[in-house]
């Protein structure tokens, strides 16, 4: 009698084919959480809410072509640069951040659909990471988008055609784009960290209020190292020119090295992100 063949046993997927079957799940992610985050209400009030630094330079504009001629304004990317530092890392930033981290899991979870992802068979990180990237590429294309508009308008103002080229020389579009650079690496530093406190905490957005205006512009006037522990202390020590910087330092010693800076940044964003994947491998299905 012969002996029975044994049945087949379906073989482990290949590393290769593993990976791009994670990367099929994590786009297929991103594309709906895309589609939800552009046909939101919340899109139009931020977009209008960033469009108020270009309101500036575009009056300007306006009234010299329709009412009077304006004196010139001068040194356009000085005015720029000023622009990054008192609005866009201490406003826009902020409230970009707060919008769109803290609603990152939160808002999942109090429109009860955080069940459906839950319910699928995605592993966890998959979801998280999926969700950050997303929610990162929408309020990054704002930012960057408003960030260029101000630097085009600024130097429109210009009276003439070859002081409005200069806003293609290379050395300015070296620091537009630097500049646009750090504020996105920022940009998702404070996403990852607010959409960790959203998913951890109850009322994460009032703690992440009173870490940016509180925390973060309170302790920077405080001596010693305690001002390594704002991630504006990093973000601040990797801009390409000295504007910010110089007031920033002014009082409170020496910055660390931009390696170190971009480090500690990376780490904030991965302990982040770990925090909230555990959080949703803990959470009770409903």
């Amino acid at each position: 009698m012969s002996a029975a063949i044994p049945s087949a046993i379906p073989a482990a997927p290949d590393g290769a084919g593993l990976v791009r079957r994670r990367l099929g799940q994590l786009r297929a992610v991103v594309g709906l959480n895309l589609r939800i985050a552009l046909r939101a209400k919340r899109i139009w009030i931020i977009g209008l809410l960033l469009f108020l630094p270009v309101l500036l330079p575009l009056a300007y504009l306006i009234i010299s072509a329709v009412v009077a001629k304006m004196p010139p304004v001068q040194d356009p990317m000085t005015i720029f640069r000023k622009m990054v530092s008192l609005v866009y890392l201490r406003v826009a930033i902020y409230v970009l951040a707060l919008t769109y981290g803290i609603s990152m899991i939160s808002d999942e979870v109090e429109g009860k659909t955080l069940v459906h992802l839950l319910l699928r068979p995605l592993p966890r990180w998959i979801v998280v990471a999926g969700k950050f990237i997303s929610t990162w590429l929408v309020a990054g294309a704002l930012l960057a988008a408003s960030v260029v508009l101000t630097y085009a308008l600024y130097w429109l103002t210009q009276p003439s055609g070859i002081e409005r080229l200069k806003m293609f020389d290379p050395g300015n579009l070296r620091i537009l784009g630097l500049d646009a650079l750090v504020m996105l690496f920022a940009l998702s530093a404070y996403l990852a960290l607010f959409g960790c406190l959203g998913a951890r905490l109850p009322h994460g957005e009032r703690w992440g209020v009173v870490f940016c205006f509180g925390w973060e512009w309170l302790i920077t006037y405080l001596p010693a190292r305690l001002k390594w522990m704002t991630l504006m202390y990093h973000v601040q020590t990797l801009f390409p020119h000295d504007v910010s910087v110089s007031q920033f330092f002014a009082l409170r010693g020496e910055p660390l090295s931009k390696t170190t800076c971009v480090a500690i940044l990376l780490v904030v964003i991965g302990i982040s992100l770990a925090l909230m994947t555990l959080n949703l491998k803990r959470r009770e299905i409903r």
